[in-house]
């Protein structure tokens, strides 16, 4: 197995992070799923201003909650981190 591979392994495995690395590794998933959340919530969003009844409706509005805690949670974990980063630097 090359370096380069091994490299790259370490990025996906959150457990080989520790102290600071693993705050901001935990933010940058928090960002993606944030992401996710809130594309997925654009297209259930489409599809309700396409077909305009309860059910499309419902769905945009559970995608769009989703997407609204997932970024809570990564302002959340923002907040942590900067609280860290404040700390160490002190």
């Amino acid at each position: 197995m090359s370096k380069q591979h091994d490299d790259l392994s370490a990025t996906r495995n959150p457990s080989l992070f520790t102290g600071h690395h693993a705050t901001l590794w935990a933010v940058a998933e928090l960002a993606l799923a944030r992401r996710e959340a809130q594309a997925e919530a654009d297209l259930a969003y489409a599809e309700w201003c396409g077909d305009l009844c309860a059910a499309a409706y419902a769905v945009y509005r559970a995608a769009q909650d989703r997407a609204d805690a997932a970024q809570d949670d990564l302002a959340h974990a923002w907040a942590i981190a900067q609280t860290a980063a404040a700390t160490r630097c002190a």
